[in-house]
């Protein structure tokens, strides 16, 4: 439970993924593993897509709904909340 912590955490601070997998010492793709279970696991909800094709009002057209050229971010549910602030490990 204590890399659950410390992810959520990190969701708290802000950043990119890549800095908060560099900082807990993880490899990106279990880092993103662990959100999308804590996202299922409702932990986190993620708040907003960002598209980071940079082509403006065209962005949907380019990018779509389900593009892979977009920015998720996340926010702690009040489940999370509630673990991150538990006295456990």
């Amino acid at each position: 439970m204590g890399m659950m912590k410390n992810v959520l955490s990190g969701i708290v601070k802000g950043g990119t993924m890549g800095a908060l997998a560099k900082e807990l010492d993880m490899n990106i793709s279990t880092l993103m593993a662990m959100i999308d279970f804590m996202v299922d696991a409702k932990y986190l909800e993620i708040i907003g897509l960002q598209c980071s094709c940079h082509a403006s009002n065209l962005c949907e057209n380019h990018c779509g709904f389900e593009g892979g050229s977009q920015t998720k971010m996340y926010a702690l549910t009040l489940k999370g909340e509630q673990f991150l602030s538990c006295d456990f490990p």
